[in-house]
């Protein structure tokens, strides 16, 4: 990956913890709970990172810790075009 895309995912998960009330150092779990807030979170980070994510049936997030959230967005954005 040319550049970390960390500060890029931490404030988009931040982002939508505001917008449901909720803090932003709460487990992904507890913030994705839907599966618009997963296309919602998608959709942003398409944008802000001007990249096009191919999805199968299933939303790839680990959701059961922020670490584990943050590896598995940089893995699915490493294999974005």
């Amino acid at each position: 990956m040319k550049q970390s895309v960390r500060p890029v995912i931490e404030q988009l998960l931040e982002d939508l913890a505001e917008s449901k009330g909720l803090n932003a150092s709460d487990d992904p779990s507890a913030i994705i709970t839907t599966s618009l807030d997963q296309m919602r979170f998608l959709v942003s980070l398409e944008d802000r990172l001007d990249i096009m994510i191919e999805l199968g049936d299933e939303m790839p997030f680990k959701l059961h810790n922020k670490e584990a959230f943050l590896e598995s967005v940089e893995i699915l954005i490493a294999t974005a075009d």
